[in-house]
């Protein structure tokens, strides 16, 4: 067969060379913006009836440093729910951007920021609005490496909302 053999076997196929494909660039990224809300005095008792008392702030000291919460503010009370931005138009165009958790109005977002919030609003990227408590009573531990000693505090800040919005900003190429 050594003549022949050449001729009847089978023979190994190419691999098909596939050409690298580019890397997909994302088309859009995710951004959040934050805002601290404003005329909340006006509406703290709603918000009062909707916050929860925070577990995390009944932790002592060696339960914080157990669990390593170095430098977080832990406050008394905590808001995590969703909010909704509702404009208020009068005769000059938006006056106002209301923010609602639970149907209930809770602030407004500050004049300063209007125009940037009202922007995410039409551009219909937005994929949720959180609100939370950021302020208030608050317990914090620190530690000391020059010392190699933790400090446990117990502080206050003005009370306040935050929202958090998040949403899709496209890449422009």
């Amino acid at each position: 067969m050594g003549i022949f053999s050449n001729l009847f076997s089978k023979k190994a196929q190419p691999t098909p060379q596939v050409a690298p494909q580019p890397e997909k660039k994302p088309k859009a990224v995710i951004k959040t913006q934050r805002h601290i809300l404003t005329n909340i005095e006006e509406h703290m008792e709603d918000i009062m009836d909707m916050v929860d008392k925070n577990e995390d702030y009944k932790l002592k000291e060696k339960d914080l440093i157990e669990d390593d919460r170095t430098d977080e503010k832990i406050y008394q009370y905590e808001l995590n729910a969703s909010a909704t931005i509702t404009p208020v138009i009068s005769g000059g165009g938006v006056e106002q951007l209301q923010v609602f958790v639970y149907n209930t109005h809770i602030g407004n977002i500050k004049k300063n920021s209007i125009s940037r919030v009202k922007k995410l609003l039409n551009s219909g990227n937005i994929q949720r609005i959180d609100a939370e408590v950021s302020g208030g009573n608050y317990k914090k531990l620190r530690y000391d490496s020059g010392r190699n000693e933790y400090f446990y505090d117990e502080l206050e800040d003005a009370f306040s909302i935050t929202i958090e919005i998040t949403y899709r900003e496209e890449i422009k190429e």
